[in-house]
C-alpha cells in the first residue's frame, strides 16, 4: 500500500510539473551559463548592426523556447538549434518595469532589436541605431504581434516577443526578413506619451 501511495505521489508531481510547462508564456525562464548547451547558436548583438557570430555553446543569459537573451544592458538574442517557429503570440517578461502600463493607442518610446527565427539573423536594432524609436501603438501602423504583445508593459520592463509569420509580415516582408517567419524582438519600454 505504501508502495503505492508513493507511486501515485510522484506520477502526480510530475503531471503538475508537466502542467506548469505547457503553457505558451513561460513565468520563470531558466538561466544558462555559457557553455551549459550544445549548438550550434546564431548570436546576435543587438549593439550592432552586423551578422551572427556561430557558436557551439550557448551564451549566458535567460534560455526560453530554445534562444538564449542576455542580460546586459545592450541585449544579445541567440538563437538555438531547439527555436521551432512561433504558432501563436508568446510573450515573456524578461525584467519587470514599474509605474504605468502601455494600452493601445499610447504614444512609446522603446529600445527594441529584431532577429528572425528561420534565418538567426539580426534584421532591426533601436540600440544598434543609438536612440529609441517612438511611435504610436495602433492596429495597422505596426505589425500585429506587437499590437497584441506590447501592451501591459510599464517604464523599465524588458519583453521578449515570438511573434508568429501571421501576426508579422506575413508573406510581404521587408528585405532581410523570409516569407511568414517567426520574428524574435526583445523590447525596452523607455516611456509613455
Amino acid at each position: 500500500m505504501r508502495k503505492i501511495l508513493l507511486t501515485s505521489a510522484i506520477a502526480l508531481s510530475s503531471l503538475a510539473l508537466l502542467a506548469g510547462c505547457s503553457s505558451s508564456t513561460d513565468t520563470d525562464p531558466e538561466f544558462t551559463d555559457s557553455g551549459s548547451a550544445s549548438g550550434p547558436y546564431s548570436i546576435n548583438d543587438c549593439a550592432a548592426l552586423a551578422g551572427p557570430v556561430i557558436s557551439e555553446t550557448a551564451p549566458a543569459g535567460i534560455a526560453i523556447d530554445g534562444l538564449v537573451i542576455g542580460e546586459d544592458a545592450v541585449p544579445s538574442i541567440a538563437v538555438g538549434p531547439e527555436s521551432a517557429p512561433a504558432v501563436d503570440l508568446i510573450s515573456n517578461e524578461l525584467s519587470p518595469g514599474n509605474g504605468a502600463s502601455v494600452a493601445v493607442g499610447d504614444t512609446i518610446t522603446v529600445n527594441y532589436c529584431g532577429v528572425g527565427q528561420i534565418t538567426g539573423a539580426l534584421f532591426d536594432s533601436s540600440w544598434a541605431r543609438g536612440e529609441p524609436a517612438t511611435f504610436q501603438l495602433l492596429p495597422g501602423a505596426l505589425i500585429e504581434g506587437w499590437t497584441q504583445g506590447v501592451p501591459g508593459m510599464q517604464i523599465g520592463e524588458r519583453r521578449l516577443l515570438e511573434i508568429p509569420g501571421s501576426l508579422g509580415y506575413g508573406v510581404n516582408p521587408p528585405g532581410g526578413i523570409e516569407v511568414d517567419e517567426t520574428l524574435i524582438f526583445v523590447i525596452e519600454l523607455v516611456s509613455i506619451g
